[in-house]
């Protein structure tokens, strides 16, 4: 079912992004979108490393973004190049294929090139150097400015709909949050650990209230301030899974994606809950989250199990959750008067 569905999301984004391009050059073809998701595949059809199955990572949402742009591509070479007949016309598959043959061969060129340009950098493991280059800088000892550089370039990633930078913000600096638990485990305190503001209990505590970009917020907002019955509706169906920290079905729906409305609290506010944790913290309010959080756990309940109960923590999280709200609220009202706008503008 997954790989039916989101598995497959990229190559989607492939069609409907070419598509979308010839309409907005004001032209028409049926093959323009056949042509983008083939030129997607040829482009990264890679099998496994010592093995003969074909990586199907490079299809999923996480490549989401690619998708967009290699369609992009696809359909202004077909809207420049490529010759318009109108959509009635448009019946013999042979005869369309011919007509625009230079496109054509041009996208399934370039993808080749790009393919074999891809592959080698595989063949020569370069993402594994690349890999490892990042491990080393992870295992080192953070520094504060270095997480909050994470966290807005993870935050802003997935705004663009790329969800790689993900992974690697919840796994780096693993050796401070295991001498953290070793510390707390061997003097039975979470008080006093070596490290109180590792990125991973910042970030995953803190500033996933509700998945990345600090989602549940957005849901309330838009329950409480969106002029759009659509939107609420899209709020109010998401506000389960966002409770639990999945926002895909709500980033989608409304969309927050490629939305330049909402990039600036998307990006804004995980950075404002570190900030306000990590001061907290300082203060001495609550002790540093330590213990780990199973996934599928409430975001709002992440603090709390992270700090292995603190009551106080609770009270501070909800406290964030408003700040969030009160983040969110103006661009939920801006988004009204843009959709007003547009509204206006077609009739």
């Amino acid at each position: 079912m997954s790989l039916a569905t989101t598995g497959v999301l990229a190559l989607y984004a492939a069609f409907i992004s070419a598509e979308l391009t010839m309409r907005h050059y004001s032209k028409n073809s049926s093959i323009v979108g056949i042509a983008s998701v083939a030129s997607y595949i040829l482009i990264f059809i890679h099998t496994i490393r010592n093995t003969q199955q074909y990586e199907m990572n490079y299809y999923n949402a996480t490549w989401f973004i690619v998708g967009i742009v290699v369609g992009y591509f696809v359909g202004w070479i077909f809207a420049k190049l490529g010759h318009n007949i109108p959509e009635v016309k448009d019946r013999d598959l042979v005869k369309t294929i011919i007509i625009n043959i230079k496109p054509l061969l041009i996208v399934l060129a370039g993808a080749l090139i790009i393919h074999l340009g891809f592959a080698t950098y595989r063949q020569y493991q370069m993402d594994r150097i690349i890999a490892q280059s990042v491990s080393t800088v992870a295992n080192q000892h953070s520094s504060y400015g270095l997480s909050i550089l994470i966290s807005l370039i993870t935050t802003f990633t997935m705004w663009l709909g790329y969800a790689g930078t993900l992974n690697f913000s919840s796994n780096i600096f693993g050796n401070e949050s295991i001498a953290n638990l070793s510390y707390a485990l061997s003097h039975k305190t979470p008080w006093n650990i070596p490290y109180p503001y590792t990125l991973q209990a910042l970030f995953n505590g803190f500033g996933g209230i509700g998945g990345v970009g600090a989602t549940l917020a957005l849901v309330i907002a838009l329950i409480l301030f969106s002029n759009k019955r659509q939107k609420r509706e899209i709020a109010v169906t998401s506000a389960a899974p966002v409770f639990f920290n999945v926002n895909l079905a709500l980033v989608v729906g409304i969309p927050t994606i490629l939305n330049p409305i909402y990039v600036i609290p998307f990006v804004l506010s995980p950075i404002v809950n570190m900030l306000l944790g990590s001061v907290a913290i300082l203060l001495k309010m609550f002790p540093p989250l330590v213990y780990p959080v199973p996934d599928g756990i409430p975001g709002i309940l992440g603090p709390l199990m992270g700090t292995g109960g603190n009551i106080v923590v609770l009270i501070y999280t909800i406290f964030i959750l408003i700040v969030d709200v009160m983040i969110y609220i103006p661009f939920v009202k801006l988004d009204n008067k843009v959709a007003k706008k547009y509204e206006e503008s077609l009739k």
